[in-house]
């Protein structure tokens, strides 16, 4: 089971970087699946070769999933990061500086100017790195906030249902609505942890803290997590089956509870 979850976002380009968060959440969170990819791994032996631009290219809704698939399995052997795109024929109009700025960007996994090219009409750009991170652009934010709360739920799913007996039906969880994931937007744009390590949980509650982690260096280390980081819990009424956060007053935050949903 992950033990941690951290975000840390950039709003002006829309970047974000995650740990704990994988492929196969990605794929399975999104709502714009991409319908073809231009991978930006010189090396890759998958995909098909396209001319004009000399990159690799996953061509089809079909062989993206596949993609997806594999990449979920096998990400030692195949260094995962792509951008997609709307059109085959579009390709053919990247101009040279076009193509350089994408070589540019797969190399240092960096943007030059906008990660968004009108050609491409590209809604993602994916990148795999070192220590279960991920950097990964979003044109729609929203697209995030759903993979996160999807994950965050599978996991209090998992911690609750963990320890029950043979047999006896996993206790549901209800989906977290990933507007309330929103309301922590300022707060990801310094660096959350959700930290399940440290994780409680009663007969009516679960109950996960949230620390602020300024420093990703930190975050595989819930330990040099300290009481000056903590800015509030991510809470699950067992019960009532029902979300809430209680995030002190940081960054705007200006409610010490968020209702209820």
């Amino acid at each position: 089971m992950t033990d941690l979850i951290y975000v840390h976002i950039d709003t002006i380009s829309n970047a974000v970087l995650t740990h704990g968060i994988t492929t196969k959440d990605f794929h399975q969170g999104i709502i714009h699946q991409p319908k073809n990819l231009l991978l930006l791994n010189p090396s890759s032996e998958l995909g098909e070769f396209e001319t004009h631009s000399g990159m690799k290219i996953i061509r089809g809704s079909e062989a993206v999933n596949t993609y997806f698939q594999l990449m979920a399995k096998s990400r030692d052997s195949e260094e995962n990061k792509w951008i997609d795109f709307s059109d085959p024929f579009m390709l053919k109009e990247l101009t040279p500086l076009e193509i350089s700025e994408l070589l540019y960007f797969g190399h240092m996994k960096i943007h030059l100017h906008s990660p968004f090219f009108y050609k491409l009409q590209n809604n993602f750009v994916y990148f795999d790195l070192k220590d279960q991170m991920a950097r990964t652009y979003y044109r729609y934010l929203d697209e995030f906030y759903r993979i996160l709360s999807n994950k965050l739920r599978q996991l209090v799913f998992s911690a609750i249902n963990s320890k029950r007996k043979l047999f006896k039906k996993p206790q549901p969880i209800a989906n977290l609505p990933f507007d309330l994931m929103k309301t922590l937007r300022e707060a990801m744009k310094e660096g959350l942890s959700f930290s399940f390590q440290q994780a409680t949980q009663t007969e009516q509650m679960y109950q996960v803290p949230i620390f602020i982690v300024e420093d990703a260096r930190f975050i595989g280390r819930a330990s040099a997590f300290t009481e000056d980081m903590l800015v509030g819990y991510l809470n699950y009424q067992l019960t009532e089956q029902t979300w809430s956060l209680d995030i002190e007053d940081f960054l705007g935050f200006s409610n010490m509870t968020t209702p209820l949903i």
